[in-house]
C-alpha cells in the first residue's frame, strides 16, 4: 500500500500488455549476465598494472614542474630582463619566481629516478608541498571526473544511436529489439530481456570500447559499468521514488525511460544516460507532459476494462461448466 502510490502501472497493466512472462525474463536475464561475465573473463587485460597512488601524483608533480619551466622559458624568450624592460634579470625572476622554477626543475630532473622508483616519502620530499598538495587534487579528482565524463558522452551518444537504429530500422526492430519491448510494463529485471544479436555488439563489445577510449582502467570501469547497471534497473523497475538519484543525471528518469517502453512512446527517449540526444534531435518527450498523462490514464482504463471482460467471461464459462456438470449429474440419477 505504501508503494503503490509511486508505482506507475497497475496489475492489470501487467497482465494485458506484457507478452514475456517473469519467468522469461528471469532465465534470458540470468543467460546474459553468464554470457558477459565469461565473454568479461576471457577479454579482460589481465596485464594492467595498478601503481601505488603516490606514483601517479608523483607524475603530474614533475608535470607541474616541466609547466613551471615552461612558462620561464617563455618569460626570457619574451625578452623580459633587458633594456626594452627597465627592468634586469634579478628584478624579472624575483617577481615571477622564474630562479626558483629554474632550481626546481633542474631538481625535479635530477631526483626523477629516484622519485619514481623509492616510494611516498621520497615524493614528497622530491616536491614543495603546494606541488604536491595540486598533484593529488589533479591526479585523484579532476582527471578521474574528466574521464567518467567523457566516458558517459561516449557511452550514452553510442547508446542512442544505436538503439534508435533498432527502432527505425524495421528488420532489426522486428527480428532483434521487439523482444526487448515485449514487457511493455517494465520491471527491474526486464532492463536485461534483451536479444544476444543486441546483448553481445551492443553491451558486451560497444559499451567496454567506449569506456577504453575514455581512458577508463579495469577498477573504474567496473565502477562506472556498475553505476550504469543501478540505473538501467531504475529505469525499469516501474516506480518512481521521490528523491531518486538518476535523477541528477536525467531529469524524472523512470518515466523517461517509462515512456518509451509504451506503444504510442517508442519513437521518443532513445538515451540511456542523460537526454542530451534526444532534446538536441527532437526525439524527447517528458513522462509528466499532459498528453502523456492522458495516455497513461487511458491505457489503465481499457487494461482494467479488459481484465473485467475476461473475469466476467471466465465466471460465464465456471458457471456453464457447473450447469452441464450438474445436468450429466441429474441424468445419470434418472
Amino acid at each position: 500500500e505504501l508503494l503503490s502510490a509511486y508505482k506507475l502501472h497497475t496489475p492489470a497493466e501487467y497482465l494485458k500488455k506484457n507478452r514475456a512472462s517473469r519467468r522469461d525474463v528471469v532465465k534470458f536475464a540470468l543467460i546474459q549476465q553468464a554470457a558477459q561475465c565469461i565473454l568479461g573473463y576471457y577479454t579482460a587485460d589481465d596485464t594492467e598494472l595498478f601503481y601505488p597512488g603516490s606514483y601517479g601524483i608523483a607524475t603530474w608533480a614533475r608535470r607541474i614542474r616541466q609547466f613551471q619551466y615552461l612558462v620561464s622559458s617563455a618569460v626570457h624568450m619574451l625578452g623580459f630582463g633587458v633594456g626594452s624592460a627597465k627592468m634586469d634579470s634579478t628584478g624579472i625572476k624575483a617577481i615571477l619566481g622564474v630562479k626558483f622554477v629554474e632550481e626546481s626543475f633542474g631538481a625535479c630532473l635530477k631526483n626523477a629516478t629516484q622519485a619514481t622508483c623509492a616510494g611516498a616519502n621520497t615524493f614528497i620530499a622530491s616536491y614543495s608541498r603546494w606541488e604536491w598538495a595540486v598533484a593529488e587534487m589533479i591526479y585523484s579528482i579532476i582527471v578521474p571526473l574528466l574521464q567518467f565524463l567523457c566516458a558517459m558522452v561516449l557511452a550514452d551518444t553510442f547508446q542512442y544511436f544505436t538503439h534508435r537504429a533498432f527502432h527505425v530500422n524495421k528488420w532489426l526492430y522486428k527480428h532483434i529489439h521487439s523482444m526487448h519491448h515485449d514487457v511493455y510494463v517494465p520491471f527491474a529485471y526486464g532492463a536485461f530481456y534483451n536479444h544476444p544479436l543486441e546483448t553481445i555488439p551492443i553491451d558486451s563489445i560497444g559499451f567496454p570500447m567506449c569506456l577504453a577510449i575514455a581512458g577508463l582502467n579495469n577498477r573504474q570501469a567496473a565502477l562506472f559499468g556498475a553505476i550504469w547497471t543501478f540505473k538501467t534497473v531504475v529505469d525499469h523497475c516501474g516506480y518512481d521514488f521521490p528523491y531518486n538519484p538518476c535523477n541528477l543525471i536525467c531529469p524524472n528518469s523512470v518515466q523517461f525511460h517509462d515512456l518509451h517502453h509504451q506503444t504510442w512512446g517508442m519513437k521518443y527517449n532513445f538515451s540511456v544516460y542523460a537526454s542530451f540526444w534526444d532534446r538536441t534531435l527532437g526525439t524527447y518527450w517528458a513522462g509528466s507532459d499532459g498528453t502523456a498523462q492522458e495516455k497513461y490514464a487511458r491505457g489503465r482504463k481499457v487494461a482494467e476494462e479488459s481484465l473485467a471482460k475476461n473475469r466476467s467471461a471466465d465466471r460465464a464459462l465456471k458457471a456453464e461448466a457447473l450447469e452441464t456438470d450438474a445436468g450429466f449429474s441429474t441424468a445419470s440419477e434418472l
